[in-house]
């Protein structure tokens, strides 16, 4: 049984009291964002242990995240609901943020992904939760009016189909028409009619191809007297009365004016012009009240006016359309014609900004590392700051000769502190080691015949020894600095096999190691927490499933810092917990929200070396750091310390920009680059064929720095550049051979030589 350390929760509560003491003294003030009440955050756990909560990242504010959604009230509002965010935002015609509201969950004004928004004639909103199979009701601020709905196949209930893999979007659409909601069911294939409070529920079609039937309908369009439907998979629209009797369609699979590419959303103007989301078309397509072809536009791109999966639009009366370019992260405005009036958006991409974060460490110089599992990359950020530092992509990596594929879904990030950054690459079933600055080194998928499966989680023991989470096999794995397994502890009866003993596991999430190289692993299924010894023995176990202090609901994360308090995510419960090295509950903080110190399923927690602890609040999409009241003092390095210079010979890229014209230049002109950085000594010659003659170019020396593309020219000296003319004549093809010795970091060279053909 577990008891609280009351010792440590008042020696919080008195660093806090002389914390503000010395504050008011000194007439300071911190600055900070502000933290939840202790009620929200650090409920029944006396002094909340933190006295400041900084957020990385953005919830929304502007953010999208493959935009799924849009629609258009009677003031001119535009709101845009995502696929990743779980919030409806509320811009004006500009595209300036006025409001968002909502979260990621199954309560009054929570969501999962949103597959359609609408707004009725009052200014109240419609939102499609399409994870919770239900449609809720708000004011035009976010106020919650009401919902309906359940999953299920009678009329009144829906199968809208949601996913949070952008390539796979979430269902359903919505739209209001006369005193009447329409919804497409899509998991169901039909359309389902309600009154504007969700009673009275009507249904029409049924799967099939032939009028009036359906393969997965997604966007809907309605006015006083018609309902358009975006048939997808049958790639067309059809056209209905208010009482669901098929009037028309038209479209098939192509793309001609008529034809269309599985067509996502559908609008309509005050004068009864269609407007069509072509969504593997990159396009809008414009039809006539008549469902005749108006025109279109639209290409494959990122450009302005360009389009990338558009997948919602709506328009205003005057023809004003509003497109969500889905897969660009941005909603573009057109006028009727298709021409580009403006566009909005932050992208969910852009750097800084994090989606579904599952994994962060901080290095010894205090820099964060964190796993952007959505965006496939590592994102940096600067010691103690929310300041972005540049993100770390592989694809295409090399190094002695290797190449490598990109993230897929990766969560757990490791360090060791001479210099490697270990990831815990889920998707591709595989932990990749990289050097701190971001160079691929190498990757250990199935090394010893013990192949990963979902490996979620890294750390790093004494000697270099490296902990993986074998979360899909249930159990932990254990290599050597040279990659050779060394040890397998779990499933003991067989691979794969989950266990409730001590030393067994189910679905362990996250490894962490102590400053006596104990190990720590969070025992995900068991609700538990087990600490081993170096070599695995059992030491000891702590948790049980529930809800009270020193229990956990699916415990994801772990760390220790260097007092060994050990800090768990317990997620389903939505909060951090606090124990002594032996299980001790010293504290807690944390509540389902989204306020600072508030969380919504947080799966990882990282201890700095200054002391402060950082969160993953994964749905919130966004990190958390808490600057603890009492910590130990700081041992990061110093800035730009870590990590030491890697040790291994430049990489060269060299190449020629314009081959002819050289003696019009009089010089050779290069581009020169190195992956790290260095100082290059260029020398070349320029060699006529017939008669044979080679004159040497003058030599250069210059430092390149890091992932920079340097110009180096050779000149050709006067006398050098008549003897050449003199001996092409009315040739004009030369020899270039350049030879390039390269000088990295720690003083190792690389020497490059190649020719070119060039023209004088």
């Amino acid at each position: 049984m577990l008891s609280l350390d009351l010792s440590w929760v008042r020696a919080q509560a008195a660093a806090a009291v002389a914390l503000a003491a010395a504050a008011l003294a000194a007439g300071a003030s911190m600055v900070a964002t502000p933290a939840p009440a202790a009620a929200d955050s650090c409920a029944g756990a006396g002094q909340c242990p933190y006295a400041g909560a900084y957020v990385i990242g953005a919830r929304a504010e502007g953010v999208l995240r493959f935009p799924e959604a849009v629609a258009i009230g009677p003031q001119g509002d535009v709101y845009v609901a995502d696929q990743l965010s779980f919030v409806v935002q509320k811009f004006n015609a500009l595209g300036q943020l006025e409001t968002e509201w909502g979260s990621f969950g199954g309560g009054a004004g929570q969501f999962g992904p949103i597959g359609g928004l609408t707004v009725d004639g009052d200014g109240n909103v419609y939102v499609v939760d399409s994870s919770h199979n239900r449609v809720e009701k708000f004011d035009a601020n976010g106020a919650f009016i009401t919902s309906w709905g359940s999953t299920g196949v009678g009329v009144g209930q829906f199968r809208f189909g949601s996913s949070t893999t952008p390539s796979q979007p979430p269902g359903g659409g919505i739209a209001i028409g006369g005193p009447y909601v329409y919804v497409a069911d899509t998991g169901n294939q039909r359309i389902e009619r309600f009154n504007l409070d969700g009673s009275n529920p009507i249904q029409w079609g049924t799967p099939g191809t032939g009028a009036g039937q359906f393969r997965y309908p997604r966007g809907i369009a309605a006015n006083g007297g018609e309902v358009l439907v975006a048939d997808d998979d049958n790639h067309r629209i059809e056209r209905f009365d208010l009482d669901g009797n098929f009037q028309a369609a038209v479209g098939s699979n192509g793309a001609g004016p008529t034809q269309f590419a599985f067509p996502y959303g559908v609008a309509l103007d005050a004068a009864g012009n269609a407007y069509v989301a072509d969504n593997n078309n990159h396009r809008i397509v414009k039809l006539t009240p008549a469902l005749t072809f108006a025109g279109a536009w639209g290409s494959s791109g990122s450009g302005p006016g360009q389009l990338q999966y558009p997948r919602a639009l709506a328009s205003d009366p005057s023809g004003t359309v509003y497109v969500a370019d889905t897969a660009n992260n941005r909603i573009q405005v057109f006028d009727a014609n298709g021409v580009l009036l403006r566009a909005w958006g932050i992208s969910g991409r852009a750097g800084g900004i994090l989606t579904a974060p599952r994994g962060l460490v901080v290095d010894p110089a205090g820099r964060l590392l964190v796993s952007d599992t959505s965006n496939n990359r590592v994102e940096q950020f600067a010691p103690g700051s929310s300041a972005y530092l540049g993100s770390w992509t592989i694809a295409g990596a090399s190094f002695g000769g290797a190449t490598t594929i990109n993230f897929v879904g990766q969560s757990g990030l490791a360090i060791d502190p001479f210099g490697y950054v270990y990831v815990a690459d889920t998707g591709n079933q595989r932990f990749v080691r990289l050097w701190g600055d971001g160079t691929y080194l190498d990757e250990f998928g199935d090394s010893g015949g013990a192949q990963l499966d979902s490996p979620s989680a890294v750390a790093i023991g004494g000697s270099g020894k490296v902990y993986v989470a074998d979360t899909g096999n249930d159990r932990v794995l254990v290599y050597g600095s040279d990659g050779a397994l060394l040890a397998k502890w779990g499933a003991s009866s067989g691979d794969g096999v989950p266990g409730s003993e001590p030393g067994e596991f189910d679905s362990p999430t996250a490894v962490a190691i102590d400053s006596q190289g104990n190990v720590y692993v969070a025992d995900s299924g068991n609700d538990r927490i087990q600490k081993f010894s170096p070599g695995g023995g059992v030491l000891g176990q702590w948790g049980s499933r529930g809800g009270r202090d020193g229990r956990f609901r699916s415990p994801t994360g772990v760390a220790v810092d260097g007092q060994r308090h050990v800090y768990v995510v317990d997620s389903a419960n939505n909060r951090v917990q606090v124990f002594d090295e032996s299980g001790r509950f010293l504290a807690k903080w944390g509540a389902r929200g989204t306020n600072p110190g508030m969380f919504s399923q947080p799966t990882a927690v990282a201890a700095g070396c200054d002391g402060s602890v950082y969160v993953a609040d994964t749905n919130n999409n966004r990190i958390q750091r808490f600057d603890l009241i009492s910590h130990a003092p700081s041992t990061c390095a110093p800035p730009g310390s870590w990590p030491p210079a890697l040790n291994v010979a430049p990489k060269l890229h060299v190449a020629v920009p314009r081959r002819a014209g050289v003696l019009a230049r009089h010089g050779l002109g290069l581009t020169v680059s190195c992956d790290r950085g260095c100082k290059v000594l260029v020398s070349a010659s320029v060699s006529t064929r017939n008669p044979k003659r080679t004159l040497g170019l003058v030599a250069v020396a210059r430092p390149l720095p890091a992932a920079r593309t340097g110009h180096v020219r050779l000149r050709i000296a006067p006398s050098a550049l008549r003897r050449l003319r003199k001996a092409l004549g009315h040739h004009t093809g030369m020899v270039a051979k350049v030879r390039i010795v390269a000088a990295g970091p720690t003083g190792r060279r690389a020497t490059l030589s190649r020719s070119y053909a060039v023209r004088r």
